[in-house]
């Protein structure tokens, strides 16, 4: 591999040389390398890799369907990699398409479960914030979900955060199918909770969302941490401690 010597700094590509610079040697020049785009795309030897890269941008896509619709739950409680993980997991919902051939299998909603248990904020989990078990449920029948815990203490239940004085929690419904009749969420939040509460509380958080039964509904559950100052609650350290889980996947 070359490396660029004299004053002339370039970036791009002339004929087969690409230059390029590293972090840690400076400016450097390379042959180019790898298989063409037409040939990837008509090659029958590269049948599998347009197969792989088809299902692979549905994966995206529906990926982005699904933050879009729950964005206002993201925006504090995800990290910068969510939608790297989403689209990975999507992948394996696609893969496991019973019917279509191989480069057009599809989400199907029973398919969806794969999704359990997805962290939208790999630096909080809501297992290790609440330190006493959570219930959820959800009748798909009615279209209710509840997120319980009963005699919770703050003080001993909940881990603290340096500068946090309460934390909320949050149950969110979502059906999700793909396709563009998929309506926003229910989104139902709790009282503020004062972290340093000594006496025990009974947590209890309703949501009724009118699905269509044909689809999947997503029951995220999240936490957030805040402080208290002059009687206003502002989210803490940007919201990168807060968590989101999809804790459930009720499919039809």
């Amino acid at each position: 591999m070359a490396r660029v010597e004299s004053l002339i700094k370039l970036n791009g590509t002339i004929g087969d040389l690409s230059f390029y610079k590293s972090k840690s040697v400076g400016y450097q020049a390379r042959m180019k390398t790898g298989v063409s785009g037409d040939r990837i795309a008509n090659d029958p030897a590269f049948a599998r890799t347009r197969e792989n890269g088809s299902e692979f941008g549905r994966a995206q896509q529906e990926g982005k369907k699904l933050r879009d619709l729950l964005r206002d739950v993201l925006f504090e409680n995800a990290d910068n990699k969510f939608s790297s993980r989403l689209a990975s997991r999507m992948l394996k919902v696609i893969q496991m398409d019973p019917v279509s051939v191989r480069g057009e299998r599809v989400l199907v909603p029973q398919n969806m479960v794969l999704l359990n248990g997805l962290e939208c904020n790999q630096r909080a989990s809501l297992k290790n914030i609440t330190l006493k078990p959570l219930a959820v449920t959800f009748d798909n029948f009615s279209g209710e979900g509840f997120l319980t815990c009963e005699q919770l203490i703050p003080n001993l239940h909940i881990a603290k955060l340096s500068g946090a004085t309460h934390v909320q929690y949050t149950l969110v419904l979502q059906e999700f199918s793909g396709d563009e009749t998929d309506q926003r969420p229910v989104i139902q939040r709790s009282a503020y909770i004062m972290l340093g509460e000594m006496q025990p509380m009974d947590l209890d958080i309703a949501a009724t969302i009118a699905h269509d039964p044909d689809k999947s509904v997503m029951v995220l559950v999240g936490t957030g941490y805040y402080q208290l100052v002059n009687g206003a609650y502002y989210p803490l350290a940007n919201g990168q401690y807060n968590a989101l889980t999809i804790h459930q996947v009720v499919i039809p």
